[in-house]
């Protein structure tokens, strides 16, 4: 099972249908969601996910960065990118070009493995010239039945990080998010 936020469920959190962000500290966010998935009618699993996100000056990192289903899995990929927030994009957009977008992959996956996509180190990148940042995370996952083809997804950004005089980013408490900040579904390919 994914880690327990309890520890932070005293402290005020920004909601969806998929879960919350949750304010650990003024560089610290933890999201903790779940959800349900399934194929024509028929319901396969349900999911967890947890993602903690630090900013040090620049610096992000997101980490653990964590995956799990009650269903086995044929595969799992995550990616991760940074992303600025401005009036022109309230749902946040890629910073550098899409400099900083990297995925992982890996599987199969038994019935309730926990997967830390990105491994021990995480999803990290460095971007310290925007005045708001944050980072989109997305997971997406196959079934290990040809009996239900395709890749469902979700995807999760994270609040926003706000560029004080230092360089440091801070959050708000309660986190703000961009719009548009979660969704999931399914894709044939």
């Amino acid at each position: 099972m994914c880690p327990d936020t309890s520890k932070v469920r005293a402290n005020a959190g920004t909601c969806s249908a998929l879960g919350c962000w949750y304010y650990v500290a003024n560089y610290w966010a933890e999201f903790s969601g779940d959800g349900v998935y399934g194929y024509n009618g028929t319901t396969l699993g349900s999911t967890e996910f947890f993602i903690e996100v630090k900013f040090s000056g620049g610096s992000s990192t997101s980490k653990p960065f964590q995956f799990e289903s009650t269903r086995g899995t044929k595969q799992v990929r995550a990616s991760g990118e940074r992303l600025y927030f401005s009036s022109a994009h309230p749902e946040g957009y890629p910073v550098s070009g899409g400099a900083s977008y990297r995925t992982w992959s890996g599987g199969p996956y038994g019935a309730s493995a926990l997967v830390n996509c990105f491994g021990s180190g995480g999803y990290s990148a460095y971007e310290g010239t925007v005045a708001h940042a944050g980072v989109a995370h997305q997971f997406d996952w196959t079934d290990p039945s040809s009996s239900y083809p395709g890749r469902w997804y979700t995807f999760i950004k994270s609040p926003k990080f706000h560029r004080n005089s230092a360089g440091a980013y801070n959050l708000d408490n309660p986190p703000q998010m961009g719009s548009a900040w979660y969704g999931s579904g399914w894709s044939p390919s």
